[in-house]
């Protein structure tokens, strides 16, 4: 029961006066049946399994940022299953839940083979499913029955399909809510606003973002399934590749971002086709076509005036609470020899060697295109070296990207949250998704955590990160590398552009982490700062280790000097 009472005040203290209105919207909509009839009633709850479908759809159009153009296809796999188990006398929850399984795999599968694409390139992929799934309909007769469809016969009334349509999209909608406030959650955004960055702090992009297809599949499965009883056949003419086209302009219309968006959305293409209706008997015009011009001149307005949509996000409040955090691994040193590598003609290192002690600052310095960023994108695992060899802890090393590359629609707070995950236990799909009691006390202790290592880098906690100046987006880089619990960090050319203040600011910091034990390897240029931080100094040139030892016998090398310094001095 505590737990039933810790979720009720969590509930309570973050209510919006938005969720008032929907829940007063939703207990007057289901009022419905009395007032319409048989045939109406019937289309409204078709028109509400649609909408549950594009709630689905925002969860990888809006936290993803994945333009899916396949989520007709996924309704459709929960068609041909619902339709064939229904039509064999099993019972409408089994349908359904069989649905949502055949969409969920169908879209783990969509999602694992296209997430790598570029967006423009997912949109077209997605497109061509729908239409191979469509022409699979049309030509494979035992998938829906040809052209005369599975009758399906039975099941509940058109009032009862109407109130479990409401039920199942208001599900979606809070599942929806649960996900986008989840680690999972959290770890889509980061991807979808800056990639490299969220894989720099160990996101599994490409894991997490067909998850993020899956759950719209299988929602969308389950709406078929469900839509398909309703309809009492399984008509392939009902799964065109415009069902996708239609579904993904009403998130759009509606709002990606909001669980809300997507039956807003849906509401507004309802009344706009009732015009096109109109529009199609005064011009002779068949009503298929009219809705197909209208959806597509919505799409063009929507890109052309970059529409976010109706229902417009709104940050969630994220309170903290006493608990275990994150840990830190062990000290480690990170240990590399002989490491080469070349592209195409060019070689970028040549038997490089350096060694990064726990409890000290390495300076790797050099000229532009001597190789500094290849070392360290080879210490951090994100390519491979040609040869050689690196010693480290699995998970010790942590990196930070040359620019300045924080999520801009994230907050500092969820920045560090995106660093720490890789540490939940309990922040899985599953137990988000129910937001179970351990879940949420794990969620308040990494928050608490959160808020203790913003203070500690002196960065404020409610701005999105694109508004912070650009010292804060500096210090933050630093604060979310630092909390991914790595013991080794690799740190980009920290103060590159900085005043002198804010170089101060960064060599503070970092000298406070080297005072924790952590292992620092550091890519600078500017060599005051060099000179004022580092304990031991690596000169690259052209690929190749030039000097390497304390700063007073860098400063000293007459080859450092000669290739590098001139008459400046270290």
């Amino acid at each position: 029961m505590t737990g039933f009472a810790d979720a009720f005040r969590e509930v309570r203290s973050s209510w919006r006066r938005r969720w008032t209105i929907a829940v007063v919207a939703f207990a007057v909509a289901a009022f419905a049946p009395l007032v319409f009839g048989e045939a109406r009633t019937a289309d409204l709850a078709d028109g509400l399994y649609l909408a549950c479908a594009a709630v689905g759809l925002a969860f990888a159009v809006g936290v993803a940022g994945l333009p899916s153009l396949a989520q007709g296809a996924f309704v459709a796999v929960g068609a041909v299953i619902g339709a064939h188990l229904l039509a064999a006398g099993a019972p409408t929850p089994l349908a359904a839940l069989a649905g949502g399984v055949g969409g969920g795999l169908s879209g783990w599968i969509v999602g694992y083979a296209f997430a790598r694409l570029p967006r423009a390139g997912f949109a077209a992929a997605t497109w061509i499913v729908s239409w191979l799934v469509a022409f699979a309909l049309q030509s494979i007769t035992w998938f829906l029955g040809g052209s005369q469809g599975i009758v399906v016969s039975g099941g509940p009334t058109a009032a009862q399909h109407y109130e479990l349509a409401l039920v199942v999209t208001g599900l979606a909608a809070l599942g929806y809510l649960a996900l986008a406030r989840s680690p999972i959650g959290l770890r889509l955004a980061a991807a979808r606003d800056r990639e490299p960055a969220a894989l720099a702090l160990g996101v599994p992009v490409l894991r997490v973002k067909a998850a993020a297809v899956a759950a719209s599949g299988t929602v969308a499965g389950i709406a078929g399934a469900l839509a398909v009883q309703l309809a009492g056949i399984g008509d392939p003419s009902q799964y065109d590749p415009f069902l996708s086209f239609r579904l993904f302009v009403v998130v759009l219309v509606g709002g990606a971002l909001s669980p809300l968006g997507p039956p807003a959305g849906m509401l507004v293409l309802g009344l706009l086709s009732l015009a096109a209706d109109a529009v199609g008997r005064l011009e002779n015009i068949a009503a298929a076509r009219a809705h197909t011009l209208l959806t597509a001149i919505m799409l063009l307005g929507i890109v052309s005036l970059g529409w976010e949509g109706i229902v417009r996000p709104e940050r969630p409040a994220r309170r903290g609470a006493p608990g275990a955090g994150p840990g830190r691994m062990k000290p480690t040193t990170l240990a590399a020899t002989a490491l080469g590598k070349s592209f195409d003609n060019v070689i970028a290192a040549d038997d490089v060697a350096l060694t990064v002690e726990p409890g000290s600052i390495t300076a790797l310095v050099g000229p532009n295109g001597s190789g500094k960023t290849t070392v360290l994108r080879m210490l951090a695992g994100t390519i491979a070296p040609d040869t050689g060899k690196i010693t480290a802890s699995p998970g010790a090393v942590a990196r930070t990207l040359q620019s300045t590359a924080v999520f801009p629609t994230l907050t500092p707070l969820e920045h560090i949250l995106v660093a720490s995950a890789g540490y939940r236990r309990r922040g899985g799909l599953i137990r988000s998704l129910f937001a179970t009691p351990k879940a949420r006390a794990e969620d308040a202790a990494y928050v608490e955590n959160a808020q203790r290592v913003l203070v500690r880098f002196g960065i404020p906690h409610e701005l999105p990160a694109g508004e912070l100046p650009v010292s804060d987006q500096r210090a933050l880089m630093l604060a979310a590398a630092y909390a991914t619990g790595a013991s080794v960090l690799l740190v980009d050319e920290p103060t590159a552009g900085a005043s002198v203040a804010e170089a101060a600011r960064i060599s503070d910091l970092l000298r406070s982490l080297r005072a924790e034990g952590l292992a620092l390897l550091v890519v600078e240029h500017n060599l005051g700062v060099v000179r004022s931080l580092a304990d031991r100094i690596v000169v690259l040139d052209a690929g190749r280790v030039l000097a390497d030892g304390s700063p007073d016998l860098v400063a000293a090398d007459e080859n450092v000097r000669a290739a590098y310094l001139g008459r400046s001095a270290l």
